[in-house]
């Protein structure tokens, strides 16, 4: 069973593990270079969780696929950045739409204006994606710029949000039913 929801930081282990598990050309393409595991693991330890929101794609309890939006309303006013990864198994399956849809709709909701995102100028799926989104694209040398402009919030938007979050609430404790009543 997969469930898409939004991150917990008691849950970052997760998220380094699915980082982790990205081959090299993957880990290149969300790094936008060669990253260690170190490096990874740093990462995923600094994350300030009051300025990130991660959405991810859970399959039989495991991370495959997740976005990362940074907020910092004193650098960006009105903007957001993401980054996103899908494990190789789980990519040209709608994973990567369904994870950027929810995590504009969630920018927009908080007042977010735009959200920036970088890639390398050979990663078609990523420009393909943001098109998919209504990305306006700018060359910098070997990488693209890309800026996704948001609408306002209404109330089916944060109603929907809502309604996902509490889904993805369901999701979080059936994936752990089992371990409980293991332990029971």
């Amino acid at each position: 069973m997969s469930a898409i929801r939004k991150l917990l930081p008691a849950e970052r282990g997760p998220y380094r593990a699915h980082l982790l598990r990205l081959d090299k050309a993957d880990r290149y393409a969300r790094f936008t270079g060669t990253v260690s595991d170190e490096v990874i693991a740093q990462h995923c330890e600094s994350l300030d969780w009051t300025r990130t929101t991660l959405v991810g794609l859970f399959d039989r309890g495991e991370l495959r696929g997740a976005v990362e939006l940074c907020f910092d309303r004193l650098l960006w006013p009105g903007a957001a950045e993401l980054a996103i990864s899908v494990e190789k198994g789980f990519q040209g399956r709608g994973v990567g739409s369904t994870l950027v849809r929810r995590s504009l709709s969630i920018a927009a909701n908080r007042g977010i204006r735009q959200v920036h995102l970088m890639c390398l100028s050979d990663n078609t799926r990523m420009r393909a994606l943001s098109r998919r989104f209504g990305g306006h694209m700018e060359r910098d040398g070997g990488e693209f710029a890309i800026t996704i402009d948001l609408p306002r919030p209404s109330q089916f938007s944060l109603a929907l949000e809502a309604f996902e979050d509490g889904a993805g609430a369901v999701s979080a404790v059936l994936d752990g039913l089992p371990a409980l009543l293991k332990a029971a």
